[in-house]
């Protein structure tokens, strides 16, 4: 109960481009930190640029997924630059949510944002011939 009080005292309210993990008041966060703390694990924050510069990364790979999940990857990234990973252990991270989840974080990603892994779009009349041409 400290942790909710603490997060109610703080007035703390998230912000992110991942719709799914927006929550302030997690129903499981006992559950969480217990799970962290038998494990001797570690939570990172990621930024919004982060989750999206994963979800490029995995779309490059013909792989889907949300935002949220797309976090996973970001973490991961964030472990490994820190050190806490090492280029030699196996991770597994899981992509759960649909990849037309909160759509215009993509597409805001890689037509306005203009991020390091984005791919913009290319527009093309409605002609078979010229869409032809496009692809060289």
């Amino acid at each position: 109960d400290n942790y909710y009080a603490d997060l109610t005292a703080r007035n703390f309210s998230p912000h992110t481009c991942a719709s799914a993990i927006e929550i302030a008041r997690p129903v499981n966060l006992k559950k969480c930190l217990r799970a962290i703390d038998i494990c001797n694990g570690v939570v990172r924050a990621v930024t919004d640029e982060e989750i999206c510069d994963a979800k490029a990364i995995i779309g490059k790979y013909g792989l889907g997924c949300e935002p949220a999940s797309a976090a996973t990857i970001a973490g991961l990234r964030r472990l490994r630059a820190e050190g806490l990973i090492g280029a030699d252990e196996r991770v597994a991270c899981v992509l759960t949510g649909h990849p037309l989840k909160d759509p215009n974080v993509t597409v805001n990603y890689h037509k306005e944002k203009q991020g390091e892994f984005s791919n913009p779009p290319v527009e093309a009349p409605n002609d078979i011939d010229e869409i032809i041409k496009l692809f060289g």
